[in-house]
């Protein structure tokens, strides 16, 4: 059985062509009719459609296949995880140092 990873990105970096993403992100808006959210990251902002509405303001890692509808990305989800104890502001500030060190 072939495994696949997930890619870790930034919500801006995702294109809609990947096969597995993951991200950490900001719930900043919910539509209960179509159980869509928009999760932001401070990079940019991206639809995930959801099988459960979360509420506003949590933190939510996302795994999932990106793609494109209508020149907007949207990831429908495989995966989601409470990350609402999750210290972001820390998590960012390793990603920039992982980032530097690896130029």
């Amino acid at each position: 059985m072939k495994q696949t990873f997930s890619i870790e990105k930034d919500i801006r970096e995702i294109k809609g062509d990947e096969t597995l993403v993951s991200f950490i992100g900001l719930v900043v808006s919910i539509d209960p009719s179509t159980y869509m959210l928009i999760l932001d990251d401070g990079t940019g902002a991206v639809s995930v459609s959801s099988d459960t509405l979360y509420d506003m303001e949590k933190i939510l890692r996302v795994i999932g296949n990106p793609y494109k509808e209508g020149g907007q990305v949207i990831v429908d989800s495989d995966i989601i995880q409470d990350f609402t104890d999750f210290n972001l502001d820390l998590f960012k500030k390793v990603q920039q140092i992982e980032k530097e060190a690896y130029k």
